[in-house]
């Protein structure tokens, strides 16, 4: 399935380059955090699983200045309310089971490496 987005109802400036390149960290970025929109009532959440995924995988975003990833902030995931896409959306219990999923598989991968290098 493709991933489908819709920033009509954004008022950020994504069509320069800054704009832009924050609109598809953020569009790719609901299927991280399994939210398909980002809404007033919502953004803060959108925002701290944001952060949550980048924590752990590292920043969406690059920043030339500084030659490294950095992470999405809140004003720039508040700037585009009104973000719709076709991901499916996940529960806080989903979302942080899947989390602690990966993590633990993450884990597990590493013991058994160091069992085999043992």
């Amino acid at each position: 399935m493709s991933l489908n987005y819709d920033l009509t109802n954004v008022t950020a400036d994504y069509k320069s380059d800054e704009g832009w390149a924050i609109a598809r960290a953020l569009i790719w970025g609901t299927m991280s955090v399994g939210m398909h929109s980002i809404h007033e009532k919502d953004w803060e959440e959108f925002y701290t699983r944001a952060h949550i995924v980048q924590t752990i995988h590292g920043g969406w975003l690059w920043d030339d200045e500084t030659k490294r990833t950095r992470h999405v902030t809140a004003d720039e995931v508040r700037s585009f309310i009104g973000l719709r896409t076709n991901v499916t959306n996940q529960t806080n219990a989903q979302f942080k089971n899947r989390i602690d999923r990966a993590l633990r598989d993450q884990a597990n991968q590493m013991l058994r490496m160091a069992r085999e290098n043992a």
